[in-house]
């Protein structure tokens, strides 16, 4: 055997003793509406390049390569070398969906790639609910087109009660007409003036609130009288408009901001004002008397002054007045306290301050008193009395102990009512 044949042998021991599954490779693949580069079986892990025909792309490839790759495994290519066909747009349909292209220099005839989207537009009297829903993206040759419906139009608007449309009224309003509505004089509009028709549903229309008109008799009837001009009772309140009342003489209420009430639709609610009770005569103060001469009775509001006699003190207040049936808390007159010669004499005291000695000390005035040279007490803090309703209590004052200490001097006598340092 020559050397040629020798070298025959062993290439052929070598394919024979590899491994079957490291020896299988791929075919050359079919794929329609594209092309594979080689013409030759691939190796396993090899990967092959394939390019698609026009408008056409393929499932794999690179982001700046118009060509596809597929790797040989033992199961085949992966991915599946394949190209994704381009959508064609059918005027057809897009008349069926009430749409038309957003770009009006696209042409129809022009395909739409895999992966490229399309925009679209509702035609003319058609809506959609959703403006994004006007893109669609291409997806291996199927393009859902979006559907833009024509709404549905409306009837006559709907009626007010003491309102009316502006303009005359119709059969039948498109989709997005208008109407405006107005109200019967001194009738005051609430909510939309202007309303329209939607999808064959208008919206809520306006209403027309009231005017109020005010009675005399129920005025009379809770105590009350207008705080306007007479020419303003026989005109028409507006809805919330606010109306003023004042109680009449002799009556009142609890709360003055009661008084102020606000017309609604046509309804006023009134305030009430309660009669005010008349009292009778004044209270009587002992030892008092009223300046003014006294009546049977008296009216809500009158006002009578008491006073008390010479020395005697008026404790309250002097002005009371009579209120729905009820006087204020009269006053009261304090009795003064007398102080007698006889009282110091027999008390061995005597009277230093307020100078000179009076004889009627008000109600709540202090009286100093000292005691006489040869007399003592031991408690200096009663040498200040005060009068308390015609009583006080003089303070007592005993023969000094001849061994004790002298009486204090008058000069040293005030230091005993200074505060503590």
């Amino acid at each position: 055997m020559g050397p040629v044949g020798v070298l025959v042998c062993v290439l052929c021991c070598i394919v024979v003793g590899a491994q079957p599954s490291e020896r299988k490779g791929c075919g050359r693949p079919v794929i329609q509406n594209g092309r594979v580069e080689s013409l030759y079986v691939v190796g396993r892990l090899k990967s092959i390049r394939y390019l698609c025909n026009g408008g056409y792309i393929a499932d794999k490839k690179g982001p700046k390569s118009e060509y596809g790759t597929a790797k040989c495994t033992e199961n085949g290519y992966d991915p599946k070398p394949r190209c994704l066909a381009p959508c064609s747009l059918s005027e057809e349909d897009m008349d069926a969906n009430g749409i038309a292209m957003a770009l009006h220099r696209v042409w129809l005839t022009s395909p739409i790639k895999h992966g490229d989207t399309a925009s679209f537009r509702c035609k003319e009297g058609y809506e959609i609910s959703d403006s994004k829903l006007l893109d669609s993206t291409c997806s291996d040759g199927v393009l859902t087109y979006p559907n833009c419906t024509k709404p549905d139009g409306c009837g006559p608007p709907p009626e007010v009660s003491h309102g009316e449309t502006v303009e005359d009224p119709n059969k039948f309003y498109e989709h997005g007409a208008a109407v405006t509505y107005k109200c019967q004089q001194s009738y005051t509009l609430e909510g939309k003036k202007q309303i329209s028709c939607r999808n064959g549903q208008w919206d809520d229309p306006p209403v027309c609130k009231g005017p109020c008109s005010l009675s005399e008799e129920e005025m009379e009837a809770n105590g009350l009288r207008l705080d306007y001009p007479l020419w303003w009772r026989s005109s028409p309140v507006k809805h919330e408009n606010i109306v003023s009342f004042s109680c009449v003489q002799r009556y009142d209420i609890s709360d003055s901001s009661l008084l102020r009430v606000r017309c609604n639709d046509g309804v006023v609610m009134y305030p009430k004002c309660m009669k005010l009770e008349s009292c009778g005569p004044p209270p009587e103060v002992p030892l008092g008397e009223t300046v003014q001469g006294q009546l049977e009775s008296y009216g809500h509001g009158s006002v009578m002054t008491y006073r008390c006699p010479q020395y005697y003190t008026l404790e309250g207040k002097q002005n009371v007045t009579c209120r729905n049936g009820t006087w204020d808390e009269p006053p009261a007159c304090r009795e003064p306290c007398k102080v007698t010669c006889k009282d110091l004499d027999e008390k061995n005291i005597t009277w230093i301050w307020p100078f000179p000695i009076k004889r009627h000390v008000l109600h709540g005035e202090f009286i100093l008193f000292h005691c006489l040279e040869g007399y003592e007490t031991s408690k200096k803090d009663l040498l200040m009395v005060q009068c308390q309703q015609g009583r006080m209590a003089i303070p007592n004052c005993t023969e000094q102990d001849p061994h004790a200490e002298g009486t204090p001097h008058r000069s040293d006598f005030w230091q005993m009512f200074k505060p503590p340092m």
